[in-house]
């Protein structure tokens, strides 16, 4: 307790009232950094009986250590709020840093969001499923405050501890390899024991399905490849370029496409702030060669142990063993070397005069290439193609059809359809969160339709869209705030890169978060970590803790 006396006692000049209140602040930045911690060391690890039933002990982790940690730091945060509101602490003892209470349109986004969130449960035709959530995926409304009071008390009390990230390379680097062990029949763990052969493919590392793994790997893995982009300090960057190295390894084994859209959309924004200067353009680069690089070194293991290595599909296969991908990082390594030549007959050159220019030429190339890729789809879906130039197209990525994306598109069909049958009042405030279930098997017309598809054996739980999902249960007014949060968030960050690189972070979290989930939803292994990122990033705009970026970048 010799930390909380320095900061309490030391100076003599303080009163009580100002001492309870650095008390108050010291204490709720223990919890926040000890939730901080257990969540992204020990939650990635934690498990009982294997894959059974792993999601629910996952979510259990995470509620008992969120109402263990954030109870008593939400208390000390709101008497440290109200102390400084009431104007008992005029200033902070010498070398401590203010928590900073004011309102930005983030926070104001999020609690838009809260709003929209309680209406919807208020109003919602289950109101107990609505608060506790569908069972195995308890997104109800506990788990969203659950996920905004993350952000606030993060935002004002996460300290970038050195202990907390060195936590979480460690327990994220350790699930990374098991990730990666599974895939070539290596299970020290015995998780396979009991598991038929044809499930093995669906499942892996400490994580469970494969869709959780992904969505687990793309938002952590953001955090590692942040600190690389940033960092200048040889030595965490040779540690950081192991940990990333492994992160690339297990997503070009973890067998998921959406992983590789959330990589093409980190690699976007990492572009996108590299047109700042050229020292950022050359860590792009490294960091698009250590990708690059990672895949096709897999490829290589895969082909040297090939009695061992589990057959991937689609772009996994592609970016590990194609001749394709050997081209494509032949091209960054020309790039990389032209830039050191370049760099080197002009060293006095920093900025990049036409950056905003080339940032504003990718964004519209990107929004362009991407409106062309979902008019072909549209095309060749719609048979336009075939009835004007005689092409038509099967292949998965081009044709989008009930069986497209494992039946997303039936999925998504029928909640579009679904939906358009709400009145008026339900589309503005949905069913309930996470009572998509529970409204869909509660009508027979629905259920049976479903059960038509699926089987009797399987029910539909979630739109399998985050977005969708999001305007199913909690209707238009929960999705426009829940973007909002996105949006801000996105805008905040990414304005504050240069004057507080951190924030970076939470840029990077939206757009990778967003683009996998496109695809997924919310569950425990990964949206809590979102939440959590956008606080340390916003705690470093605020400046919380001075010293945060001069100790790691």
């Amino acid at each position: 307790m010799s930390w909380i006396k320095k900061w309490s006692f030391a100076d003599e000049n303080l009163n009580k009232r100002e001492r309870l209140s650095l008390l108050c602040d010291a204490g709720a930045r223990f919890f926040v950094g000890l939730w901080a911690f257990l969540m992204l060391t020990v939650f990635p690890l934690y498990m009982k009986n294997h894959f059974s039933k792993l999601g629910e002990h996952k979510f259990q982790f995470f509620l008992e250590v969120s109402l263990i940690c954030l109870i008593p730091a939400a208390v000390l945060a709101f008497l440290r709020a109200a102390a400084a509101h009431a104007a008992v602490m005029t200033a902070a003892a010498p070398g401590q840093d203010k928590a900073d209470f004011s309102l930005s349109p983030l926070d104001c986004a999020m609690l838009a969001y809260g709003m929209a969130a309680f209406t919807s449960w208020k109003f919602s035709v289950n109101r107990e499923v609505a608060w506790i959530g569908t069972e195995g995926w308890y997104g109800g409304l506990r788990t969203q405050l659950l996920l905004i009071a993350i952000y606030f008390l993060a935002s004002r009390f996460f300290s970038w501890s050195k202990l907390v990230l060195a936590g979480h390379f460690i327990g994220s680097g350790l699930v990374f390899l098991l990730g990666i062990g599974h895939r070539f029949g290596i299970d020290p763990l015995g998780m396979y024991e009991g598991i038929d052969v044809s499930y093995q493919l669906r499942f892996l590392s400490t994580i469970g399905q494969a869709t959780w793994y992904s969505s687990y790997v793309c938002t952590v893995l953001v955090i590692g490849v942040t600190l690389f982009f940033l960092t200048k300090r040889p030595v965490l960057r040779a540690g950081l370029g192991a940990y990333c190295g492994l992160g690339f390894a297990t997503v070009v084994t973890q067998n998921s496409d959406s992983a590789f859209v959330a990589m093409a959309f980190l690699c976007f924004g990492l572009f996108l702030a590299a047109c700042d200067d050229l020292d950022r353009m050359e860590c792009f680069l490294e960091v698009l060669i250590l990708m690059f690089g990672t895949f096709k070194a897999v490829g290589i293991f895969q082909q040297l142990f090939s009695e061992r290595a589990m057959r991937l599909d689609g772009l996994s296969e592609f970016l590990s063993r194609s001749m394709g991908s050997w081209a494509i990082l032949l091209f960054f390594c020309i790039c990389y070397v032209g830039l050191q030549v370049y760099r080197s007959r002009r060293p006095d050159r920093l900025i990049i005069k036409c950056g905003k220019l080339l940032r504003r030429l990718t964004v519209t190339a990107a929004v362009t290439a991407l409106c062309l890729y979902v008019l072909v789809v549209w095309a060749n879906t719609a048979g336009v193609l075939e009835k004007c130039w005689g092409i038509r197209s099967e292949n998965t990525y081009l044709l989008f059809d009930y069986r497209w994306g494992n039946s997303r598109g039936f999925i998504w069909k029928f909640v579009c359809d679904a939906f358009g049958d709400f009145t008026l009042f339900r589309k503005l405030v949905g069913i309930g969160p996470d009572c998509f279930s529970t409204y869909c098997y509660a009508s027979e017309d629905i259920a049976a339709y479903l059960n038509r598809f699926f089987g009797h054996g399987q029910a539909l739980t979630n739109a399998h869209n985050e977005f969708l999902n999001m305007l199913f249960c909690t209707g238009i007014l929960g999705l426009v705030s829940y973007l909002g949060v996105f949006v801000t968030a996105l805008g905040r960050f990414f304005r504050e890169r240069k004057k507080h690189p951190l924030a970076l972070l939470g840029a990077l979290a939206v757009l990778v978060y967003v683009s996998h989930n496109f695809f997924c939803y919310q569950q425990a292994c990964c949206t809590p970590f979102l939440f959590l990122i956008l606080g340390m990033a916003d705690s470093a705009v605020r400046n919380i803790q001075k010293t945060a970026e001069g100790d790691l970048l």
